[in-house]
């Protein structure tokens, strides 16, 4: 005579089942099932200069760059948040409507949504994951730059001058002009910027992506490495894209105002995480 043994997950699962029936309750599916393209980045090693403002004796500096191995995968969405997904949030009253109107041209509907502040993108997350019943959520700045691979690009610049304390500024604005030099400023539909080496689309293109990376000052010590204090200010968040940007969470569209620092981005959107 052959047992037939039945997992306790599977036992308890159909016990729930049973005691919801008989008081009336009903197991609801997911109400979006219709998934977005997703790209799995592998564990492997990958290098990460932190975001934030760094200061050695009180002189602005390079955030250290920093060499990891990542342990787990990584899953996000292929695409940049399109229009007509986050329409479907506003209908349901669940985000707040945008300027940008899904009206206007046969590929309107999968134009990146823009014109959306860091609240938004996080109302949107929380609502995509109560809708298809998984975690989803904006990534961080560590999480981005693992995704964006040869996508993003930061050159060190010099260190900041005793005599003359705005060189480095102005180094760095000159920097980020040159990135943008020759780069299509309107906004295009998605797919227009192409993929990176891991298959992500748009990355760096003219739509600067929200993180959950709060603004940033850090002292370093004595060797130039190390965190000897860190402050977080989280009434702005890092927007990843052609260089960084540093946005007033507020902020719909920082080309009229609302940079917290540095030259403004061109627009801002999202992509999210799938935590599994």
């Amino acid at each position: 005579m052959h047992s037939l043994t039945v997992p306790l997950s599977a036992l308890a699962l159909t016990a729930a089942v049973a005691a919801a029936a008989m008081i009336g309750w009903h197991l609801s599916a997911p109400a979006i099932v219709d998934l977005p393209e997703t790209v799995v980045i592998q564990p492997g090693p990958y290098a990460y200069r932190p975001a934030g403002n760094y200061r050695y004796y009180g002189k602005l500096v390079d955030a250290p760059l920093e060499r990891h191995e990542a342990e787990t995968p990584l899953e996000i969405m292929k695409f940049q948040v399109s229009r007509a997904e986050y329409a479907a949030c506003v209908a349901d009253g669940a985000c707040k409507a945008s300027e940008v109107s899904q009206v206007g041209g046969p590929t309107s509907a999968e134009m990146p949504q823009t014109e959306v502040n860091w609240y938004d993108a996080t109302a949107y997350a929380v609502w995509f994951s109560r809708q298809t019943g998984l975690d989803w959520r904006l990534p961080d700045d560590r999480e981005w730059q693992r995704a964006a691979a040869e996508r993003f690009v930061e050159a060190p610049i010099v260190e900041e001058a005793k005599d003359d304390p705005a060189q480095r500024w102005l180094q760095a604005y000159a920097r980020n002009v040159a990135s943008r030099e020759g780069f299509e400023s309107e906004l295009q539909p998605r797919g227009a910027f192409g993929e990176n080496s891991h298959g992500l689309s748009d990355l760096a293109g003219n739509v600067w992506e929200w993180t959950n990376t709060c603004v940033a000052n850090t002292d370093l010590t004595a060797g130039g490495s190390k965190p000897q204090a860190h402050q977080e200010y989280c009434g702005a968040h890092i927007a990843e894209g052609k260089h960084r940007a540093i946005v007033i969470d507020l902020v719909r569209n920082p080309k009229v105002g609302g940079c917290a620092a540095g030259l403004p981005a061109d627009y801002v959107g999202f992509r999210l995480v799938l935590a599994r």
